[in-house]
């Protein structure tokens, strides 16, 4: 297993561009949550969830996730999956192997950019109220994020091994993603068609995570949205995994 892991990891370090997005993963998170912030109005210190709105990177940073994981698990194919297969004939190896490098890429990647992002998001809503640092409610919210962004990567990774095809994976787990967020945007629909979607949607379900005060992305709470996040990346590691045991001969 030590060796599948530091293979991995080789194939990702040493291809410079997929390595940049770890610290872009960070860098977009800070730089879009400093962005949003600085343009929230006083006037709607009402509505606004400052702790939610400090963590709004997140609806960029998330791209980078799915990015690192797609490129870790989808750069062999079509061709070179099967001579890694041929050298290391134990699937079972080379997926957790493949798992484990995107989740500490992006774990490495998400913890400093929510951290960051909190303090870069609390700095430009100053005039507004918000939790004390010693609020476990806060951290909760903050690290809940990290969460977030490392499940969106194991979903990504799921999807990746699936569909064996980066462009393809990235479409697909971004569309997942943004899309039923857009379509309640666009499409008006009746209060419990709005509920439903939002409790079934990764995005808006995983997000409810953030939430301290007002409505959040989801009429759930923070574990029941992340558990729903859970179950989507759960169920694509598992598609993932039969199709490389099945069809990746």
């Amino acid at each position: 297993m030590r060796r599948a892991v530091h293979g991995e990891w080789t194939k990702l370090r040493t291809v410079p561009g997929q390595l940049w997005t770890i610290p872009g993963l960070t860098a977009a998170m800070v730089a879009f949550t400093a962005l949003i912030a600085a343009g929230a109005h006083p006037e709607e210190s009402g509505t606004l969830d400052p702790t939610a709105l400090s963590l709004s990177g997140v609806y960029l940073a998330q791209a980078g996730a799915v990015l690192v994981a797609v490129a870790v698990v989808s750069s062999e194919y079509p061709r070179m999956m099967r001579t890694t297969l041929a050298a290391n004939p134990c699937r079972g190896t080379v997926f957790t192997a493949k798992v484990l490098v995107v989740a500490a890429a992006v774990v490495a990647a998400a913890l400093p950019a929510v951290v960051g992002s909190l303090f870069a998001g609390r700095g430009a809503l100053s005039a507004y109220p918000q939790l004390p640092l010693d609020s476990g409610v806060l951290w909760r919210a903050t690290f809940g994020t990290a969460v977030y962004l490392l499940l969106v990567a194991l979903l990504s990774a799921g999807v990746a091994l699936f569909v064996r095809h980066a462009a393809a994976a990235v479409g697909t787990v971004l569309t997942l993603l943004y899309g039923p967020y857009l379509a309640v945007l666009i499409i008006k629909m009746p209060d419990h068609a709005l509920h439903l979607v939002q409790k079934v949607s990764p995005m808006t379900a995983g997000l409810a995570v953030q939430t301290v005060s007002g409505p959040g992305t989801a009429p759930l709470g923070p574990a029941a949205g992340i558990t729903v996040l859970a179950g989507y990346a759960a169920a694509a590691l598992a598609a993932g995994w039969v199709a490389l045991r099945v069809r990746d001969a």
